[in-house]
């Protein structure tokens, strides 16, 4: 499958797109069974390397991946039943937010040596635990998908009989800009784009599942994670963001990329001076 849009943007990077599929695609990337880590860098393989990469609900890297890949709610039982509690302390100040510090601690014993420190030094994304617990339980759109698997692949190797679920762009700023002014043109009104302040593995999956149920989806712009941003590194430039969106919005983009901003002056000024 080829973008018009891409083609015309001059991407770095090629398209991902996520697929739902109960078969497994051979030679596909996977997880360690029940590891617990970060899975933008493996996004970040698709993006940069064309990789493909599989995840089932044994294999999703973290609470907050089961979520964003569409295996329900991860939260309620993260880290052998430690739950909610756990992760509302680790997303504020950790142990120093914690109900109980005692439990808190043996909860980080019996994570892996190399993801502990973040536990013990928290992510501090909350201003207090209860608007945590919110971040967790009511913010996040949950879906929980019929099929075995999710598979991220290079949006050339989506065959034929494949439908994806989501596109995923990953661009620079003059990139963004020409994605968020070609999605304008197909929408009306000025709200045509998200910019949910959530994980970057939820602002490409599970919020992008939840507008594919609209009518009239937004797009949703994302790597804003700081937490993802750090764990994928240099992999991905730091000047990129991901901009995602369903395969129905996707469609109409493409149509309009066939005679639309990227053919007029403005943006030929601009890209050519790229």
């Amino acid at each position: 499958m080829k973008s018009t849009t891409a083609e015309k943007l001059r991407l770095d990077y090629e398209p991902v797109a996520i697929v739902w599929s109960n078969t497994k695609p051979e030679g596909a990337l996977q997880i360690k069974p029940h590891a617990q880590t970060c899975i933008m860098p493996f996004f970040a393989q698709v993006a940069t390397k064309g990789k493909t990469v599989v995840f089932d609900r044994e294999n999703y890297g973290c609470p907050g991946a089961r979520a964003g890949l569409g295996f329900g709610n991860g939260y309620y039982d993260a880290f052998g039943g430690a739950g909610l509690d756990f992760m509302s302390a680790f997303f504020v100040k950790g142990k120093k937010s914690s109900k109980n510090p005692a439990a808190y601690c043996a909860t980080i014993q019996h994570i892996p040596e190399r993801e502990r420190a973040k536990f013990i030094d928290d992510e501090r994304l909350h201003k207090d635990t209860e608007k945590a617990k919110r971040f967790m339980t009511e913010d996040p759109p949950v879906t929980d998908i019929a099929e075995k698997y999710v598979i991220f692949k290079p949006l050339s190797k989506v065959q034929a009989g494949e439908t994806p679920g989501v596109v995923i762009f990953l661009a620079n700023p003059l990139q963004i800009t020409g994605l968020v002014t070609l999605v304008s043109a197909v929408r009306e009104g000025t709200d045509s784009i998200r910019v949910p302040p959530m994980a970057a593995c939820q602002q490409i999956g599970a919020f992008v599942y939840d507008e594919a149920k609209k009518e009239h989806p937004q797009a949703v712009l994302g790597y804003t994670d700081l937490a993802a941003r750090a764990n994928v590194g240099k992999i991905i430039p730091e000047n990129m963001f991901t901009f995602a969106i369903p395969y129905t919005l996707f469609l109409e983009m493409e149509s309009e990329a066939q005679d639309g901003v990227f053919d007029g002056p403005i943006w030929k000024g601009l890209a050519g001076n790229a």
